[in-house]
C-alpha cells in the first residue's frame, strides 16, 4: 500500500514537471513567443513562422502548434523580424526587439489572400512581465551610450533601475535595490560572474570602477529572480551582454578629460587657504565590428582605458623653525656635527614643500593666540584673589 502511494506520488510529480512550459531565457538570451490568428481572431495551427535576425541575417522557422502558438528560445538580444504565412492567407510581418532574460510577445494576425500584407512595428518588450514574477529593468544600447557615466563603470547603470538607491558613505557596494544590501547583488558578463570573491561586491580595482561599459550591448537588472537561470545571491541580478559583429561595420571612439581648471576648490581647502590641488583624469574607449563572411562570420574588438592623477588629502607633520634650530644645536653639542648636512637636507625638503609656508604661518598665528590667551588668563587670576590659573 505504501509503495503504491509512493509510486503514485512520483508519477504525479513527473507529470507536473513535464507539464511546465519550457522557457529559453538565460543570463545572456531571451525568448520570443506569440500566437498566430486569422482575421476573425481564431487561432491558426500549422502556420509557418520564420524569425530573422536583422543584424546577422540568421533565420529559423517552425510550425505553430494546434493552439496557434509558437516560441523561439535562447535568442541573442537584438532586433528581429518575425513573419507568419499559411495556405490561403497573406504573409504577416512584425518587427520585435528581444531583451535579455525576458520573453517578448508578438501576436500576428493573417489577412486573407486577397488582402494586403499587414505590417506591425514594436520597439520593445512587454511593460508587464507575464512569464514570471520577476521585476526587471532593461537598459538598452542607446541608454548605455547616452547616460553620463564617468569612468565607464558597468555598475553605474544599476542606479537607474526602479528600487535602486546609491550607496554613499554607508554600506558596501555602489548601490542596493529594494532594501537588500549591495553585498547581495550578482553581476554577470556574458553569463560569467563578475563579483569580488570576498564581499560579493562588484569586482573593481583601486578606482572602485568596473570598466567595460563601452563593450556592453544591453543590461538587465532583475529583482525577485527565482527562476532556474538565477541563483546564488538574493539581491539584484545584474546581467550584461557584450556587443558583437553584424553584417554592417560599426564602431565608436570616445575620449573624456577632467582636470583642475574644470573643478572648484572645496570648502575645507578654502577654509585653510589651500589652493586647488592638481588633478588629471583621462578616459578613453574605442570599438569596431563587422562582417568577415556575410551572414556567417563576424568580428568585434573593444579597448578601454583609464589614467588618473588624483590628489589625496591627509595631515602631514613637519618640524617648526624652532624644532629645526634645536635639532641642529643638539647635534653640535653632542659631538654629532657631521650629521648636520643630512638634517639640513631633510629640513630643506620640508621647507620647500608646497603649503609649508602657509602651515608655518598658521602655526605661528595659533602660537601667538595661545600666548595671548595665557597672558590674559594670568592677568585675570592676579586681579581676582583665589582664582586658579
Amino acid at each position: 500500500m505504501i509503495s503504491t502511494k509512493i509510486s503514485l506520488l512520483i508519477s504525479v510529480l513527473l507529470c507536473s514537471l513535464l507539464s511546465i512550459p519550457a522557457t529559453g531565457q538565460s543570463l545572456t538570451s531571451g525568448d520570443l513567443a506569440g500566437v498566430i490568428k486569422d482575421p476573425s481572431g481564431a487561432v491558426l495551427p500549422n502556420a509557418t513562422v520564420t524569425l530573422k535576425n536583422n543584424e546577422t541575417g540568421a533565420t529559423e522557422s517552425q510550425k505553430s502548434s494546434t493552439s496557434g502558438t509558437y516560441r523561439f528560445s535562447l535568442l541573442n538580444p537584438g532586433s528581429y523580424t518575425v513573419s507568419a504565412t499559411a495556405t490561403g492567407f497573406r504573409t504577416s510581418t512584425q518587427s520585435v526587439t528581444v531583451e535579455v532574460g525576458q520573453a517578448t510577445t508578438a501576436v500576428l494576425q493573417l489577412a486573407v489572400a486577397s488582402a494586403s500584407t499587414t505590417v506591425e512595428v514594436t520597439t520593445g518588450g512587454n511593460l508587464v512581465q507575464t512569464e514570471n514574477a520577476e521585476v526587471s529593468a532593461d537598459v538598452t544600447a542607446e541608454e548605455i551610450a547616452n547616460i553620463p557615466n564617468p569612468g565607464n563603470d558597468l555598475s553605474y547603470f544599476v542606479q537607474t533601475a526602479p528600487g535602486a538607491t546609491m550607496n554613499t558613505q554607508a554600506g558596501y557596494g555602489n548601490s542596493a535595490t529594494y532594501g537588500i544590501s549591495g553585498t547581495s547583488n550578482l553581476f554577470t558578463v556574458d553569463g560569467m560572474n563578475e563579483n569580488d570573491p570576498f564581499l560579493n561586491l562588484n569586482n573593481s580595482g583601486a578606482t572602485n570602477l568596473m570598466l567595460g561599459a563601452n563593450d556592453v550591448r544591453e543590461a538587465t537588472v532583475v529583482n525577485n529572480g527565482y527562476s532556474g537561470q538565477y541563483g546564488e545571491l538574493a539581491g539584484a541580478n545584474v546581467n550584461y551582454v557584450t556587443k558583437s559583429g553584424s553584417n554592417k561595420f560599426h564602431g565608436n571612439a570616445e575620449y573624456f578629460w577632467n582636470g583642475r581648471v574644470m573643478n572648484a576648490n572645496d570648502w575645507f581647502n578654502n577654509h585653510t587657504d589651500t589652493p586647488r590641488p592638481f588633478d588629471n583624469a583621462n578616459q578613453w574607449a574605442a570599438s569596431v565590428g563587422g562582417p568577415i563572411i556575410k551572414n556567417k562570420t563576424f568580428f568585434f574588438v573593444d579597448t578601454e582605458g583609464l589614467r588618473l592623477l588624483i590628489p589625496t588629502v591627509g595631515p602631514v607633520n613637519v618640524p617648526s623653525p624652532a624644532v629645526e634650530s634645536a635639532t641642529l644645536a643638539n647635534l653640535t653639542s653632542t659631538g654629532n656635527a657631521a650629521e648636520i648636512p643630512f638634517y639640513n637636507q631633510i629640513f630643506s625638503i620640508y621647507n620647500g614643500a608646497s603649503g609649508y609656508s602657509r602651515a608655518a604661518q598658521r602655526f605661528a598665528e595659533r602660537r601667538l593666540r595661545r600666548r595671548r590667551y595665557i597672558g590674559r588668563r594670568r592677568a585675570l587670576c592676579s586681579a581676582v584673589p583665589g582664582l586658579s590659573q
